[in-house]
C-alpha cells in the first residue's frame, strides 16, 4: 500500500498542474472578452449634440428611372454649439453669401461624387466638377474639431484635400464610416423618415466605370438655413486616435 503513495503523490501534482493552467487560460480569455467588450461598448457609447439651425436642402436627380426625375428634400440638423465656424459657412453658403467675385450658394450647383457605400458629395460652387469650391472665409479655413464623428446615417461633414482644406465641398454619409472620424469635420446630420428615406435612393443612383461619378445629373435645386429652438440629437461618439 505504501508503494501506491509516490504514484499517487505524481498523479495529484499533475492534476494540480493540470487545473493551475486551465484556470490561468480562463482567466486570460476572460480578461480579453472583458477588454474587448469595453471597447465595443466604448464604441457604442452615444453622445447628446445640440441643434442650433436646420437646413432644407432639395436635390433632384434627373431620369432617375423609368417614371423619370426624382426629387426630394434633405432636412439637416446643425451643430452650432460644437463646430459654429464650420456650420456658419455651411449655413450662409445655403442661404447666399455676397463676394467680390459673385454670389456664393449651394443653389443650382452638381452633386458630383457618389460612393454607393460610402456617401455623396456636393457643394462645389466654383467649377462645378469636385476640383474647386471655397468658403465664405476665403479659399479654406481649419479643422475645427473631430467631435462630430461619421458615426450615424446622414452624417454631414466637410470634404476636403487634406488637413486644414475646408472649402464649400461637404458630403452625407450613407452609412457609419468611423475610420473618417479624425480625417472630415462633421457639423450636421439628416434628420426625419422622409429625409432619410430620400437619402436611401440617392444612394441607389448608378455610377460610372470610375465608381464615383454618377451617371445621372444630380443637381441642389434650392438650399434654405434657418435658425431653430434648440434640440437635442443623441449620436455615437467618435473614435479617437488611440482607438486604430
Amino acid at each position: 500500500t505504501n508503494s501506491e503513495h509516490p504514484r499517487t503523490n505524481q498523479i495529484m501534482m499533475l492534476v494540480y498542474v493540470f487545473s493551475a493552467l486551465l484556470a490561468a487560460m480562463l482567466c486570460s480569455l476572460s480578461d480579453a472578452a472583458g477588454k474587448k467588450g469595453d471597447d465595443v461598448q466604448w464604441q457604442a457609447t452615444r453622445v447628446n449634440e445640440t441643434v442650433t439651425a436646420e437646413v432644407l436642402l432639395d436635390i433632384l436627380v434627373k431620369n432617375y428611372d423609368a417614371s423619370g426625375d426624382l426629387q426630394g428634400t434633405l432636412r439637416i440638423a446643425l451643430f452650432g454649439e460644437t463646430v459654429p465656424m464650420t456650420v456658419l459657412n455651411f449655413y450662409s453658403i445655403c442661404n447666399g453669401v455676397k463676394r467680390p467675385s459673385g454670389e456664393l450658394k449651394y443653389a443650382g450647383t452638381n452633386c458630383h461624387r457618389i460612393s454607393r457605400d460610402l456617401n455623396f458629395q456636393c457643394g462645389d460652387t466654383t467649377t462645378g466638377d469636385g476640383t474647386g469650391g471655397i468658403s465664405m472665409y476665403g479659399d479654406t479655413f481649419n479643422d475645427e474639431s473631430f467631435q462630430i464623428g461619421i458615426s450615424e446615417k446622414g452624417t454631414v461633414a466637410m470634404a476636403n484635400r487634406g488637413p486644414n482644406t475646408n472649402g464649400s465641398q461637404f458630403f452625407v454619409s450613407f452609412r457609419s464610416w468611423q475610420f473618417l472620424d479624425d480625417l472630415h469635420v462633421g457639423f450636421g446630420q439628416v434628420v426625419g423618415k422622409e429625409s432619410l428615406d430620400f437619402l436611401d435612393k440617392l444612394a441607389e443612383i448608378e455610377v460610372e466605370n470610375d465608381s464615383v461619378t454618377p451617371k445621372k445629373k444630380v443637381k441642389i435645386v434650392s438650399c434654405a438655413a434657418k435658425d431653430t429652438k434648440k434640440y437635442k440629437i443623441q449620436r455615437r461618439a467618435a473614435l479617437s486616435d488611440d482607438k486604430f
